[in-house]
């Protein structure tokens, strides 16, 4: 059990999650982000806290115990094929939900304004959280995405491939990153100001549904952000490395 833990803290956030995404609920619980965050290792995270690592390290060994559910092979994917399926999943997703929400966030604001103030600062925030997620998604699929496909393309048929306009895939990265990191920021503010998505008292009967559609997208959202900042940038980032190690970059 001893060396079990010892393990656990020297695995990163990133990796620990991808092999079990399970074990996401109760870091986000605790508001620790592992979707932009998942370079550190659990003993990092927390440091100084050695209550809070025993309640997620119990956790965690009670989910070893369940019957685990059949989840999708993730870190078995292609970088294409991951690619592709978080801009037809989550791209879309975000896409189609965040204006809708936004307008009902302000009109469920407008309704409950008197007795709940707080609710027009989340529509505000969930209106600029929403569209920094839109034209990150927007930016990826017109650049990055499409030169990692071709990454995958050239490294399954052993062509040549033109470097980017943009510079290395980890340049990229980076920035990438960084806009998520404000993103997670303003879900888990969200998530403040809405006590945890529970619907105050006394409300219009459309503040609840509104609640569970903000639930939705930041559960959706951090998947993404996982996906792409924990699986997919990383073998892409390897990918790029290869072909330059073999010469097929031009």
């Amino acid at each position: 059990m001893i060396i079990e833990q010892k393990e656990n803290k020297e695995k990163t956030l990133g990796h620990i999650v991808s092999e079990d995404y399970r074990k996401s609920r109760i870091l986000n619980r605790l508001g620790v982000d592992y979707s932009c965050g998942g370079s550190r290792t659990l003993g990092q995270v927390f440091i100084g806290q050695e209550n809070e690592l025993q309640e997620v390290l119990q956790e965690w060994e009670s989910l070893g115990r369940q019957e685990p559910k059949k989840e999708m092979d993730f870190l078995g994917w292609d970088i294409a094929f991951l690619a592709k399926y978080i801009i037809q999943l989550h791209h879309r997703f975000v896409n189609s939900q965040t204006r809708f929400i936004a307008e009902l966030a302000f009109k469920v604001a407008d309704s409950n304004s008197t007795r709940n103030p707080e609710i027009k600062t989340v529509a505000e925030l969930f209106a600029d959280t929403g569209k920094k997620l839109e034209m990150k998604g927007l930016r990826e699929e017109n650049e990055l995405f499409p030169y990692i496909i071709a990454m995958h393309d050239a490294m399954t048929n052993g062509t040549y491939l033109k470097a980017a306009t943009f510079g290395p895939v980890s340049i990229q990265v980076t920035a990438i990153r960084a806009e998520g990191e404000q993103i997670v920021a303003g879900l888990r503010q969200i998530r403040r100001l809405t006590n945890n998505y529970i619907a105050p008292a006394y409300t219009t009967s459309t503040c609840p549904i509104l609640y569970k559609l903000l639930a939705a997208y930041e559960e959706d959202a951090l998947l993404h952000l996982h996906l792409e900042n924990n699986i997919l940038f990383p073998k892409a980032i390897h990918t790029e490395n290869s072909l330059r190690l073999n010469h097929k970059i031009a």
